[in-house]
């Protein structure tokens, strides 16, 4: 007989979440993701000017709100045919930097490490380690972490002005600036933040890290005396001893809208969509579906750019306030391991070739996104050149529409606006936990986080540590997800 488990709400996580898993033998057999608060800001758009969503769509979110600007920027970019300095580019890209590595660092630490140290795990050789340096708030790679933060976020004030809701991202550059004063300390502080991953996370210099570009190397490098004192390689460690490369298959399908714009019109990170092979990504194929949905209309999918947000609180078969977007009318993962296998990184693209997509490689791919983020951070600040202008002056008038698309820590996030008489007529936003969050569509198709957790074995129903992993690898932010 199956039994009905609801974690709700799912803590450590942005926002509210409700899952329920049904449990037979042991085995999850069903899965419901769902978001349980409506928020409605794709409404708060219409008939504003569309300079307003600089300010009002950051604040869908407190963690990624310079994603959101810079989605929104890039939309009204498009709107106003507008073009931008060389400096920016590099600003925007420190920005949006900035708040994914201060993101993943924030995940690993304080979201997803305090449930390594669950009593389910007292025989693994590395557990006494494990709990020294990951209990929540108090182990001592913890308190190092949260001083790292600390440090990024002096870079952010830097370059943003402020976080979260930073008003520096505009479509023809930012407003903040810098001097060579400016500049020479955010490259120290950086350094600081390096110092933190190359000293306690990593053990070794970033460049000896990101050479690594196989698993077994991986192993080899784990086994050398000189780095049994990361995080990483307890982490690696603790991964295999229990099994976290045996859960969390998701629907190996990644999307990557691509980030950080260069001046040569290139992005750092590629866009794509793989399914057995990378694919050129086209936008026109989304779809979102409203099937399970608390939302009315007339048809079953729509691009956002015809897209409707009609709240209907008790429509039947509805479970999630979450829509379920689609690409090509299939479900896709999204997020630092869609990056990587996209951008071809040799280390994750390896690892999906031996042990496919699980909790590991979930993680890994964050981890490996951070270190080789602050590394190109570096690179972009040597770039700015302080006596160069940041921000060019805007048209004040938009063509009918605005599409910014961009990769913000969790994912890929779309903004899409419909502009009439220089007001937005429409506004959608997709964001990178309705891909992976999304509950079923119309044909019953589960959510790639509902279809990780189906089959997944449950040692103690009353105590599922399993699911805990499995959702926390996809870091949800329900707070965007119900925007």
């Amino acid at each position: 007989m199956a039994t009905l488990i609801a974690i709700d709400p799912f803590n450590r996580i942005e926002g509210d979440l409700r899952v329920e898993i049904e449990v037979e033998d042991n085995t999850v057999t069903f899965a419901k993701s769902s978001g349980i608060m409506f928020r409605g800001f794709e409404r708060i758009m219409s008939g504003r000017s569309p300079m307003d969503a600089l300010v009002i769509t950051p604040r869908i979110c407190g963690i990624c709100s310079g994603s959101h600007g810079v989605a929104a920027s890039k939309a009204l970019a498009l709107a106003q045919s507008a073009e931008m300095p060389e400096n920016a580019y590099y600003m925007k890209n420190l920005i949006l930097g900035i708040e994914v590595v201060m993101s993943h660092l924030s995940h690993f630490y304080l979201l997803f490490a305090p449930d390594l140290t669950s009593p389910r795990y007292k025989g693994l050789s590395v557990y006494e380690k494990v709990n020294h340096r990951f209990t929540a708030m108090k182990g001592s790679s913890v308190v190092m972490a949260l001083n790292a933060r600390q440090s990024a976020l002096e870079i952010m004030g830097l370059v943003g002005g402020k976080w979260p809701n930073s008003l520096a991202i505009h479509p023809t550059g930012t407003t903040s600036t810098m001097n060579l004063s400016t500049l020479t300390r955010t490259i120290g502080i950086l350094k600081e933040f390096q110092d933190f991953l190359e000293k306690r996370f990593l053990n070794c210099s970033l460049g000896e890290w990101l050479d690594i570009d196989s698993f077994d190397k991986l192993l080899k490098w784990q086994e050398k005396s000189g780095h049994n004192g990361s995080d990483i390689v307890l982490f690696l460690t603790m991964c295999l001893e229990a099994g976290f490369d045996r859960i969390g298959k998701g629907p190996n399908r990644y999307m990557s809208y691509g980030a950080y714009d260069l001046p040569d019109g290139s992005t750092w990170l590629p866009s794509g969509f793989f399914e057995n092979r990378l694919h050129p990504l086209d936008q026109t194929l989304i779809k979102e579906h409203i099937g399970a949905s608390y939302f009315r209309d007339a048809v079953e999918a729509r691009h956002p750019l015809e897209g409707v947000t009609a709240p209907l609180v008790d429509k039947s078969g509805a479970y999630s306030w979450a829509k379920a977007p689609r690409y090509e009318g299939k479900t896709v993962e999204v997020g630092p391991l869609a990056r990587m296998i996209i951008a071809d990184d040799p280390l994750l693209t390896d690892m999906m070739q031996q042990m496919d997509s699980s909790v590991m490689t979930r993680m890994f791919a964050r981890l490996r996104e951070m270190c080789r983020l602050t590394k190109e951070m570096s690179l972009w600040l040597e770039k700015i050149n302080p006596a160069e202008p940041f921000y060019a002056s805007p048209s004040s008038r938009f063509s009918a529409t605005g599409i910014g698309l961009t990769e913000a820590a969790r994912g890929s996030l779309g903004h899409w606006m419909k502009i009439s008489s220089n007001l937005i007529e429409n506004y959608q936003v997709v964001t990178p936990s309705a891909w992976n969050m999304s509950p079923r569509d119309e044909s019953g198709q589960p959510g790639p986080v509902e279809q990780a957790l189906t089959g997944v074995h449950v040692a103690d129903p009353k105590d599922p540590v399993e699911v805990n992993h499995i959702i926390r690898s996809f870091d949800p932010c329900m707070s965007c997800t119900v925007h």
